[in-house]
Formats: C-alpha cells, sequence, structure tokens
C-alpha cells in the first residue's frame, strides 16, 4: 500500500529543508525559493530605497545548476544544505 495515496501528494512533498543563508542555519519548506524570499532570510525584508542592491550567490544547489548568482525575478529548486551569501550594497 503507498503511503501518500489519496492524498494528492507525491512523497517528499511536505520535506523540511535545512539551508544557510549567510552562514546561518535556516529552515525552509517549499521546493523552491525566490531572490525576494533569500533576501528576507538573510535581512528581515527586501529594501524599497532604489540606492539598495543585493548579490545573491548560492553553492551545493540542485544538480542541475549547483552554484550560481541570482538576480531578482530568480527562482530555484531547493536542496538541503543549500548555502547562500547575500550581501547589501547602497549606492551613493
Amino acid at each position: 500500500m503507498e503511503k501518500n495515496k489519496g492524498k494528492g501528494e507525491a512523497p517528499g512533498q511536505n520535506k523540511e529543508f535545512k539551508i544557510l543563508v549567510n552562514a546561518r542555519e535556516k529552515i525552509w519548506a517549499e521546493k523552491k525559493i525566490n531572490f525576494d524570499q533569500v533576501v528576507i532570510l538573510a535581512f528581515g525584508s527586501v529594501s524599497q530605497d532604489p540606492n539598495v542592491s543585493y548579490t545573491v550567490t548560492y553553492k551545493k544547489g540542485d544538480n542541475g545548476k549547483p552554484e550560481g548568482i541570482m538576480v531578482k525575478g530568480d527562482e530555484i529548486v531547493v536542496k538541503d544544505g543549500m548555502r547562500f551569501n547575500v550581501t547589501q550594497t547602497n549606492r551613493s
């Protein structure tokens, strides 16, 4: 008998992922994460100041793209143990 039969969910759909954001462990419960969500995990919010920009890099990602850079609007698949580095820059 299949465990999730009748629930409309494939196995592993409710998994929690342990990720690191700026060297701090976070728990993420969705299969994907977008640029703004990573910034919020790092800084608590996304600044609306047009002079503030963010750089998001990641490592230990999905086998299709194990490392890279995210830009505003990007969404990627989350993998347990992923590492994100988020920096904030103020333009003057």
